[in-house]
């Protein structure tokens, strides 16, 4: 059974977004304010100066150089036991990264006026989280995350 609707159709249009050039700490408290309230996605549609899609911030991209911190304090003799401090101290230089720097997934979207499947299989295919949906000019209009999938899979799943 193919999918009739088109990404628009089954995108959520209410979405946060935040600059390729924001620090990492705005995109730290970005996530942490959409994991709290709806639409609970696990990340962020980054955008460029003039607008466009620029890629997606997850949390998946915020605990990855977390751990890579927590390597770096690890690594530094005698601190296997007591990590925290150094940890913290790395975390501090950390914030003024860039997000445009640390997005992982910067290139998968898909279009509004294509079919829902397309956003059916990077969400699968890819194992992602969440895709963005871009309009004919490469601008964010909305998101589909793997839940959204889920739901529309599933009853075809298991009538």
């Amino acid at each position: 059974m193919e999918f009739q609707e088109t990404n628009r159709e089954m995108m959520t249009a209410s979405f946060a977004a935040i600059q390729g050039e924001a620090h990492l700490k705005e995109a730290y408290e970005a996530i942490k304010k959409n994991l709290e309230g709806p639409p609970h996605a696990p990340g962020l549609v980054v955008a460029d100066g003039a607008g466009k899609y620029a890629g997606l911030f997850t949390l998946d991209d915020l605990m990855k150089e977390l751990a890579g911190l927590y390597r770096q304090a690890c690594d530094q003799p005698g601190r296997k036991k007591g990590w925290g401090e150094s940890f913290f101290n790395l975390c501090e230089l950390m914030g003024i990264k860039k997000v445009g720097e640390l997005m992982g997934a910067k290139k998968w979207s898909v279009r509004a006026d294509a079919s829902f499947a397309t956003a059916c299989e990077l969400i699968l295919g890819k194992r992602l989280h969440l895709v963005a949906v871009v309009d004919a000019d490469s601008r964010p209009v909305g998101i589909i995350t793997r839940r959204k999938v889920l739901l529309e899979i599933a009853p075809r799943m298991f009538p």
